[in-house]
């Protein structure tokens, strides 16, 4: 998920003048490279090659290839994820929203590059403690925050009563990177559809608050 609270957000990455710094220049190599070539085509030599820079500048910045790919696989998952992400707890309705951020992220075409980057995050993460610890506080800092959203809602009626916030914040933040990896796999997914049945399930029987009996909502955005 994405990175919860970093003060490095993406409308941060430009200097005054409008250049990329060049910190930013060389995340943005090593997501490309890596979405590419997978994690061990992450090199020094291959990000300054990609980033017109050079190649010392990736240890001065970040210590060694191995700082450099996490740095990237956290940087392209904030990219891809922090506006789903603070979309989903902002909104009024947390179900929709999530709804919403499956339908928006899967439209944006089978793997792109910082979902490609999720996966060699998922797979690398085993087996670097580092990399596992981040992604582990960030995904527990994303359940806590949907599971309150989400006791609200039941508190409003948005959610059925019987439902369990906790255990449905596990769910539904493993059905959002599910559904991006089957998309990777099989373009064709209905992603989007999906995640709609599935909220579809949690609702309480009867109308919504705000809806009229057996009609859509007034505004017609509840799907």
């Amino acid at each position: 998920m994405t990175k919860i609270g970093c003060p490095e957000r993406a409308g941060a990455e430009t200097m005054a003048d409008g250049e990329v710094p060049t910190r930013i220049r060389l995340l943005e190599a090593a997501v490309a490279v890596m979405a590419d070539g997978g994690w061990a085509a992450v090199t020094s030599r291959a990000v300054a090659d990609r980033a017109q820079a050079n190649n010392a500048l990736v240890h001065y910045y970040f210590g060694s290839v191995d700082a450099l790919r996490r740095a990237a696989v956290l940087h392209a998952v904030e990219k891809e994820l922090e506006g789903p992400v603070e979309a989903i707890l902002r909104a009024e309705d947390a179900l929709t929203a999530v709804a919403d951020a499956v339908r928006g992220l899967a439209a944006r075409g089978p793997g792109s590059a910082a979902q490609r980057v999720l996966v060699e995050a998922m797979l690398n993460g085993l087996r670097d403690d580092e990399l596992r610890a981040e992604t582990q506080r960030q995904i527990r800092a994303f359940r806590d925050l949907l599971a309150a959203r989400l006791a609200e809602n039941r508190e409003s009626g948005l959610l059925r009563p019987d439902a369990d916030p906790r255990a449905l914040s596990v769910v539904l933040t493993a059905l959002i990177d599910g559904l991006l990896m089957h998309v990777m796999v099989d373009p064709e997914t209905e992603a989007g559809g999906a995640a709609a049945g599935l909220v579809a399930l949690l609702r309480p029987s009867g109308p919504l608050p705000g809806q009229a009996d057996g009609g859509e909502d007034d505004d017609g955005t509840r799907r």
